[in-house]
């Protein structure tokens, strides 16, 4: 096996599984991994039981495996929250993501195995339905239509960063934590989040058609398909917003492919959300009577419908009116118009790069006016405070490296990078993530990683360092995420895969290597006075 030669010590593979209120699937599927080719030493399986009604831990008490087994629990945060936990507690080279209401045959592993031949490659691999797909809900039947044609497309082009899932997947574990792992905000569509993440890091995506699971999917609830549907597209949008470089994040990049007779209720979806649930809900029973009297092609088409209208009501109550939807769709036309023409992408880059710019700027005044004794300082425009303030020519500087890294230059981002430490004496990488809105103060001796990730309404001082380290206990490798609203003194230095939570303040000088709640106030000791002899 031609693996990447950083993996041939040690353990290859740590399958993470996250699980919930299933003991019997998830048995199976426990059970599914003693029949691996891949040596029982060289892999693991860490299952994570995301608060189910029985505890996994006692469920699975009796199972003795020839391969190590590690199960964990965690209160109910959902199944984003219980990958991340098990890729951090797991110790394999590379990570094998999947559901756990899914079956393996034997030589699963090392199909995805195959393709790990260095430590930026991301495997996609294929899912194949049950064999009584006949006798399941009409929404799994229509989802194994829809998966059956992206794996056909999978096997003609290549795959992007957005259509990574986790019902399926492998990835270097380092590659993974580097990206920063799953995104907490997100409840569903996290994958594909990650995925776009991955993309930007220069990750390369595989389609695997051996590495196959069965999916034996136990949903039978209509109603919670409606508001899985629904929100699909909720958190598509907020996808779509976080990734604003990414033209075929948007939630409109459906619309192309969509049959004309449908868009008329798909309006209707964006128009009039609460009417359109309604229709939806008649449209899914009148789908359910097709189907039973034996118009199966009828009641998938008509499931199809619902699943859109399902997913622009979400959409909709995300962006928050009709006109903030309109724009939006106007501004992916615009867009996606500039791609056809070419050279769109980077024209999407110097608007985010614009964008994120008139953020910083306005998260500046906003703070200038709340603290600075002065009433808001010389009260300049966006022009005038990029040559009087040092602070905030380093964040113009910053967006100019990341337009460059968006638009694909990335010699250029990495000058850029070079020209902010000789500038500012300020080492910021071309990969470390800041969100729009960052404030910072001064902008002399910041040291900030490439895994460094900070969020909107955060203010560091000068001399702040959030650094690459190790966790002293799990081990695990990576740079601090700081939150919302997250104050940095003067000084201070944050290392490791930390997180601050929302709304906390590092006092000058303090030395972080642990998380910290949200609303937590860090002190560095008070320095000891005393007089001096003689």
């Amino acid at each position: 096996m031609a693996l990447c030669p950083a993996y041939q010590d040690g353990l290859w593979v740590s399958v993470v599984i996250a699980t919930y209120n299933r003991p019997e699937l998830l048995r199976r599927l426990l059970l599914q991994f003693e029949e691996q080719t891949l040596p029982k030493d060289r892999f693991e399986v860490v299952a994570v039981d995301d608060g189910s009604r029985e505890d996994m831990r006692v469920a699975l008490a009796d199972l003795h495996t020839s391969y190590r087994l590690h199960v964990e629990r965690q209160a109910n945060a959902g199944a984003a929250r219980a990958r991340q936990r098990g890729a951090e507690v797991a110790r394999g080279h590379v990570l094998v993501i999947l559901d756990d209401d899914m079956q393996v045959g034997p030589d699963y592993l090392e199909k995805h195995l195959e393709h790990h031949t260095d430590d930026h490659t991301v495997v996609l691999g294929r899912f194949r339905p049950s064999a009584s797909l006949e006798g399941m809900p009409l929404f799994e039947r229509f989802y194994a239509k829809i998966l059956g044609e992206v794996f056909e497309g999978h096997t003609k082009g290549p795959v992007r960063g957005h259509q990574m899932y986790t019902g399926n997947v492998s990835i270097a574990r380092e590659l993974f934590l580097r990206a920063g792992g799953f995104d907490p905000e997100f409840k569903a569509i996290e994958d594909e989040e990650l995925g776009i993440r991955l993309e930007k890091r220069g990750a390369r995506f595989a389609f695997s058609n051996e590495a196959v699971t069965i999916h034996d999917s136990d949903q039978t609830s209509t109603e919670k398909w409606l508001n899985r549907s629904f929100r699909d597209g909720v958190y598509s949008t907020k996808v779509s917003h976080k990734h604003k470089d990414h033209l075929l994040a948007s939630p409109w990049r459906h619309l192309a492919a969509i049959n004309p007779i449908s868009k008329p209720f798909l309006a209707l979806s964006l128009a009039a959300p609460r009417a359109a649930g309604g229709v939806a809900k008649a449209a899914v029973l009148a789908a359910q009577v097709a189907d039973k009297a034996g118009l199966e092609p009828v009641a998938i088409a008509g499931t199809t419908l619902v699943y859109g209208m399902q997913y622009y009501r979400g959409v909709r109550e995300e962006m928050g009116s009709l006109g903030a939807a309109v724009r939006e769709y106007r501004e992916f036309s615009r867009a996606a118009a500039d791609v056809a023409r070419g050279g769109g992408e980077h024209r999407g880059a110097y608007r985010e790069m614009v964008a994120a710019i008139r953020e910083d700027h306005r998260m500046m005044a906003h703070y200038a006016g709340k603290y600075d004794a002065r009433g808001g300082g010389d009260g300049g425009g966006l022009a005038s405070d990029a040559v009087k303030k040092i602070g905030f020519q380093v964040m113009v500087a910053y967006r100019i490296m990341r337009f460059f890294r968006a638009s694909g230059r990335t010699l250029a981002a990495q000058a850029m990078s070079r020209v902010i430490r000789h500038l500012y004496s300020s080492d910021i990488h071309w990969d470390a993530e800041l969100e729009p809105g960052v404030v910072v103060v001064h902008g002399f001796g910041l040291a900030i990683s490439y895994a460094a990730r900070v969020s909107s309404g955060c203010i560091l001082y000068q001399g702040v360092t959030l650094g690459y380290g190790n966790d002293p206990v799990t081990k695990r490798a990576g740079a601090p995420l700081l939150e919302k609203n997250v104050h940095v003194g003067i000084g201070a230095t944050l290392y490791g895969p930390i997180t601050i939570g929302e709304g906390s303040k590092i006092m000058a000088g303090c030395v972080v290597s642990q998380s910290v709640p949200a609303r937590s106030v860090i002190e560095a000791p008070a320095p000891a006075v005393r007089p001096r002899a003689g």
